[in-house]
């Protein structure tokens, strides 16, 4: 018998699929779109956007976010400039092209979306934003810890780390 808890796990789990699938030709990879989405939610905060914020925001380690932030570089979907804060570091800046490539794409989501949605009952989308957003809200403030994933799949695996 499935269970609330088990039926949210599958389908989100493919939504995330849905939403990260490689392409074939591919112009922009899902990378480059979180670095740039996280880039542009974090200028709206005070402080600078620097990669170790870019790390936090997309739960990454530090040696990650400043690979995704250097393709996001190399693509031309961010800019480096001088802190102005401390001349030792560098922050990151979305360019013109890093914000018209995030509004195509939140545009193209958005339209999906609205269309996957088109037939439901306006009460039906309501309450699916409604209860989506509260989850979200809930995840946020008790994020999972990687350690007990990992303590999990090694006892799975007979112990072994």
């Amino acid at each position: 018998m499935s269970s609330p808890g088990s039926e949210i796990d599958a389908a989100l789990f493919r939504l995330r699929r849905m939403w990260s699938r490689p392409g074939r030709g591919r112009t922009v990879q899902m990378s480059n779109v979180m670095v740039i989405h996280a880039v542009q939610r974090l200028s709206a905060c005070p402080g600078e956007v620097t990669v170790g914020a870019v790390a936090e925001a997309l739960d990454v380690d530090p040696s990650t976010a400043s690979r995704l932030v250097n393709d996001a570089l190399t693509a031309g979907f961010v800019r480096r400039e001088a802190s102005q804060v401390d001349a030792r570091r560098a922050r990151l800046v979305l360019t013109e092209t890093g914000a018209r490539v995030l509004e195509a794409v939140i545009r193209h989501r958005r339209a999906y979306l609205d269309r996957l949605i088109a037939d439901w009952e306006p009460q039906e989308r309501q309450a699916l934003a409604r209860t989506l957003t509260r989850l979200a809200d809930a995840a946020a403030a008790h994020p999972g810890d990687p350690a007990v994933l990992d303590d999990v799949v090694a006892e799975a695996l007979g112990g072994k780390r």
